[in-house]
């Protein structure tokens, strides 16, 4: 068996709730021409979705966003 090398695309939103808390939601195999515009405007339709833990605080914005490229190589040890 070969070595395999593996790419993995993640996107990673951070939600921010009015009670001050926040959550991260990671979407894998994210668009590779996303946008911020694209993602600020995931803003209004969230805020019908999405209730902190604490309290059921409401949603009030995505606080960061960023896509998290990862490349992984699983080695093949086996001898011959």
């Amino acid at each position: 068996m070969a070595d395999v090398t593996k790419t993995t695309k993640v996107l990673s939103l951070v939600a921010e709730f009015t009670d001050g808390d926040d959550r991260t939601l990671n979407l894998d195999n994210p668009k590779n021409d996303l946008t911020a515009a694209q993602i600020n405007a995931l803003n209004a339709p969230a805020a019908n979705v999405l209730i902190g833990d604490q309290d059921q605080a409401a949603f009030k914005q995505f606080k960061t966003a960023k896509v998290i490229t990862s490349t992984v190589t699983y080695l093949d040890l086996t001898t011959a």
